[in-house]
């Protein structure tokens, strides 16, 4: 994934819009960047994936 595209979306998904957390990582949530693919998830169970034109594809709301 472009390397602007991959910024926009850390950008508009950094807090999670369920319960506000902005951490990722020692199980607070995941950040997940593929050539095609970006995924976000939150410990609340919040999820989002979306391609690389940033459709999104909502998990668990």
């Amino acid at each position: 994934m472009n390397a602007l595209k991959t910024f926009e979306l850390i950008q508009k998904y950094s807090d999670c819009p369920l319960c506000g957390n902005d951490k990722v990582g020692n199980g607070a949530g995941k950040l997940i960047v593929e050539d095609d693919r970006f995924y976000r998830s939150c410990k609340c169970g919040w999820e989002v994936e979306t391609d690389e034109q940033g459709n999104e594809k909502l998990i668990n709301q």
